[in-house]
């Protein structure tokens, strides 16, 4: 066997060898620092500048538009090269992209003595490339079946604009920003999440286990009528026939998830976690129903959502990823199990705060600091991971001999 393996020989150019390494690394730092300077601002640790946002609009925007944006770049770059049978993106354009996606945190913070088109340009930069950059792997190879993914990067690069110049008003754009977010876990989560549990549970040959259903009409009907609940939410926060399609879409959420049958992978983190982040989509849309009736506030819906949904599956995607395209196996560990748990954790907490106002003030702040060690822990583990050398092909043969 002649091993034709060409490996990057510079830290520099295994970061750059593959879009997951350089966005999943301002994940981390985004979870960290946006978080922590949250905490700052609302507890009045830190004042805030006078150039910067408002701190609510700050913190929701720099939540989606930063960790959640990051976190998109990263899954789609890392998984276009197996959509498309293609070498992964690398080189300069992820140093571009990563430079647009530092711009936009810049324009948060100091785009108040900027101009608004300068901003808006800046803002939306990252969403723009990357949409040039994904789309392009998937033309060159004759993809069209993910086309589809195109379209809602340029959905966010059009919100993005939309903030900037003030087309809409700032909170009705984060939250149609949070029915995109839906949108690509529905559709995201709800295809590797089975399909890497069939992957596993055919590997076990311990007794009888029922495997994930197949796609079907309770897939379908939830993929229609998620967003659809979304935009109704968005646009009329107040409206009982937007409180009914959410319930309706969080209890088919639900049901979809109980049709892949997760109890089974209670051994294994790196899946749970997954069955455990989507549950948070179907919970989050219950209480945002709950919230639209008057029985509690927004904020519960809205954490279960980005806290529990989005961080919970950006924290178990991110760490697959990391292991699998760097030749690792697939193990979680002490100290992801932890993430894991202080995540979830942290995602209770927050949704506890908005549904008991009297201690809302002590468990907002305690589930930061949780959220900020989950990150922490996620971090020690994967950072090394993500900046340092892959496990080469001829190390993982020696491995197995």
């Amino acid at each position: 066997m002649i091993n034709l393996e060409k490996l990057p020989s510079t830290r520099t150019g295994w970061v750059l060898s593959n879009g997951f390494r350089p966005l999943f690394t301002l994940v981390v730092l985004q979870a960290l620092l946006a978080l922590a300077g949250w905490l700052a601002f609302l507890n009045g640790w830190v004042k805030a500048p006078a150039s910067m946002l408002s701190p609510l609009l700050w913190h929701g925007h720099e939540m989606l538009f930063g960790f959640v944006g990051a976190a998109i770049g990263g899954f789609l770059l890392a998984a276009v090269a197996n959509w498309t049978g293609r070498k992964p993106v690398s080189g300069m354009p992820l140093v571009l992209l990563g430079g647009c996606w530092l711009l936009a945190r810049a324009v948060a913070l100091w785009g108040g003595q900027w101009s608004p088109l300068f901003n808006a340009a800046g803002a939306t930069s990252y969403w723009l490339l990357l949409a040039c950059v994904f789309g392009r792997e998937l033309i060159l190879a004759g993809n069209r079946r993910n086309l589809k993914v195109v379209v809602i990067l340029g959905m966010f690069a059009l919100l993005s604009v939309s903030f900037h110049l003030e087309w809409l008003p700032g909170l009705t754009v984060m939250h149609l920003c949070m029915v995109l977010i839906w949108v690509l876990l529905t559709l995201i989560g709800g295809r590797i999440t089975p399909a890497f549990t069939r992957n596993w549970l055919n590997r076990q040959a311990e007794g009888q286990v029922r495997l994930p259903a197949t796609q079907g009409r309770v897939d379908v009907a939830v993929s229609l009528l998620t967003p659809v609940a979304g935009m109704v939410w968005a646009f009329w926060p107040q409206s009982r026939l937007g409180a009914m399609l959410l319930m309706l879409a969080g209890a088919l959420q639900l049901v979809r998830l109980a049709r892949w049958h997760g109890w089974q992978t209670w051994r294994e983190p790196l899946l749970w976690a997954l069955h455990l982040g989507y549950a948070w989509l179907g919970v989050g849309l219950l209480l945002l129903s709950g919230s639209m009736l008057g029985l509690w506030s927004s904020g519960a819906g809205i954490h279960a959502l980005t806290v529990g949904a989005m961080g919970g599956m950006i924290m178990a995607v991110a760490s697959r990823a990391a292991l699998g395209h760097t030749g690792r196996a697939l193990e979680a560990g002490k100290r992801l199990l932890l993430a894991f748990v202080c995540l979830h954790l942290a995602a209770m907490l927050r949704v506890t705060a908005s549904l008991w106002p009297a201690a809302a003030d002590a468990l907002i702040d305690l589930s930061g600091l949780i959220w900020i060690l989950a990150f922490g822990l996620f971090a020690w583990r994967y950072l090394p991971i993500l900046l340092g050398p892959s496990i080469s092909f001829s190390e993982r043969l020696k491995a197995q001999r």
